[in-house]
């Protein structure tokens, strides 16, 4: 269980990281892709992809299966 709440402390930060103004500012630009601008599809994107990592680490599996 430990290993598994250093993997969510992990993730936690590297999103806070990737959610940060240098990395925005990266993606902070006039283009869109299918009419939705690339700074919000970075965002959205970035936060589906940490919820599903977390739902991922935090599950507890099956009875039964290693």
């Amino acid at each position: 269980m430990k290993s598994v709440s250093a993997k969510l402390v992990l993730l936690f930060a590297a999103c806070a990281l990737l959610l940060n103004f240098p990395v925005l500012a990266i993606f902070n630009r006039a283009a869109t892709l299918g009419g939705v601008p690339v700074l919000y599809l970075y965002v959205f994107g970035l936060w589906v992809a940490g919820i599903l990592a977390a739902f991922l680490l935090a599950r507890k599996p099956w009875d039964g299966v290693a």
